[in-house]
């Protein structure tokens, strides 16, 4: 006999289940918080029986619910069923309150419903016991697990699901086992896109860069896959990448496409020709490029000239040089995937008007073009689509560093992000000191203390705002909702 037994709070139950599913596992798993016990029976990896303590989990509540029984009928038949000795199930279809068919789909709902309850713990023990199953006990039957699980990874709140994922640099691959392991699972239209862009070579963050379908429903999709055992981590890119550069013969290493060594020379040239060049021919694609490859050809150029890339390196110096190619490969993206703007700068451009503004100006536009990174992150930010929206917020912020709001907003987009929260609280910390007199800064730094447990900070950023405040219903509000 082989018992496996934790605490809840370590782990996602709808990927504990996945596991037993995948290992092929029979047995009885065990799970109980407080005064419930609810018990997930399965053979050979599959589901076939729930049972629970709880009167809203029995099936003639189950039953009643559905439309299936009358309040009467269902208490004429549980009072059979105790005078009698027999399972409420054949009491129900001896005295012909329902058909034999009929039972079993609702005995199916109920599982179902017992199981999926389960998936929103966040706390509680668990145990699994492998030991041969109570057949005497149970009506075993033939439930869609890998639907059901998948249904229950869905559901998962955002905020488990984030603190959940691997980092961003992790490179995924599909599992060897994964066709077997599909059998049985639907996947959703977001689900199949990203399976298809994992290939062992990509990260997560390669990988919502290429998807289409926004960073907030790529990593629900990774998390899914992920939970369903589909994907398998092969480690860090850098990791990865200083492997291969060990293991490859030097012909292979010849082989492989280099990655361009960005020099002083080619930042001056490249700052000194985008001033002249339009945007097809700042991202070096045709007039007929598809958005699909406008932005394969920004994120390319992005990684090369990204100022962030090269803030450790000797060209470090060079971060107002890079700033402004980066301003430009990022206009050029703006303009030609945003479908109006598309067609507004084609007609210019037919009509011969100038292609970009002056360099001149360019300083002159800085504060505009702030403002239109930071209404373009508050877009993102609306979709949740965080990881686009932080990019755009962070741009808008090196544009106009004094704004307030955008640090703020800024800060807002780093909160939904894994391992960030340090960098949350240090841009509400500096927002603050700008304005003191946004009530909203204080309460969401306190709120980021709070969600994480960090209760007596929490209380502290309210009592300073609060002297500044001191007839703030929603400051006062927020102490008492941390105890204060």
């Amino acid at each position: 006999m082989n018992v496996l037994s934790g605490d809840i709070k370590n782990m996602a139950i709808p990927c504990f289940f996945q596991d037993l599913r995948t290992q092929k596992k029979t047995g009885t798993a065990v799970l109980s918080r407080e005064k419930e016990i609810k018990k997930v029976f399965f053979r050979n990896g599959e589901i076939i029986f729930a049972s629970s303590n709880l009167d809203m989990d029995q099936l003639g509540t189950s039953l009643l619910r559905s439309g299936c029984l009358t309040e009467g009928q269902r208490a004429e038949a549980e009072d059979a069923a105790k005078q009698t000795g027999k399972q409420l199930g054949a009491v129900l279809v001896e005295r012909g309150l329902i058909a034999p068919k009929d039972l079993v789909e609702g005995a199916k709902r109920q599982i179902k419903q017992i199981v999926l309850t389960l998936f929103s713990w966040r706390e509680g023990n668990y145990t699994f016991d492998s030991a041969p199953l109570p057949l005497a006990e149970i009506v075993p039957l033939q439930i869609d697990t890998g639907s059901l699980l998948l249904e229950g990874i869905r559901d998962l709140d955002w905020k488990f699901v984030r603190k959940s994922l691997p980092p961003l640099k992790m490179v995924l691959h599909v599992a060897k086992n994964s066709t077997t392991l599909l059998q049985g699972i639907v996947l959703d239209q977001d689900q199949q896109t990203i399976l298809s862009l994992i290939d062992g070579s990509r990260s997560i963050e390669e990988i919502c860069a290429l998807s289409e379908i926004g960073d907030f429903s790529t990593l629900k999709a990774i998390y899914a896959l992920s939970a369903l055992r589909l994907t398998e981590s092969l480690g860090l890119k850098s990791d990865i990448a200083a492997r291969e550069s060990k293991q490859s013969t030097p012909a292979e290493k010849e082989k492989r496409e280099p990655e361009i060594k960005v020099t002083r020379e080619m930042i001056l040239q490249t700052l000194a020709k985008m001033a002249d060049l339009d945007y097809y021919q700042i991202l070096d694609i045709s007039h007929d490029a598809t958005q699909k490859e406008a932005k394969k050809a920004y994120f390319r150029l992005a990684k090369r000239y990204h100022p962030d890339r090269h803030a450790d390196s000797e060209l470090s110096d060079m971060k107002e040089q890079l700033e402004a190619i980066f301003m430009y490969i990022t206009e050029a993206y703006d303009v030609l995937t945003t479908e109006d703007k598309h067609q507004e700068y084609d007609l210019a451009l037919a009509r011969g008007l100038k292609k970009r503004q002056p360099a001149a100006q360019q300083e002159d536009s800085k504060k505009g073009s702030a403002a239109s990174q930071f209404n373009e992150g508050l877009k993102h930010y609306r979709e949740k689509n965080f990881w686009s929206a932080e990019e755009a917020f962070r741009w808008a912020v090196r544009l106009n560093p004094t704004n307030a709001e955008y640090l703020f907003h800024h800060g807002l987009a780093l909160a939904h992000m894994p391992r960030r929260l340090h960098d949350a609280e240090g841009l509400f910390q500096k927002a603050i000191k700008m304005a003191p007199s946004k009530i909203e800064y204080s309460l969401e730094l306190g709120n980021l203390y709070s969600r994480n447990g960090l209760k007596k900070k929490a209380l502290s950023v309210f009592q300073e705002a609060l002297q500044r405040h001191p007839n703030s219903d929603k400051l006062k509000q927020a102490m008492k909702d941390v105890g204060g």
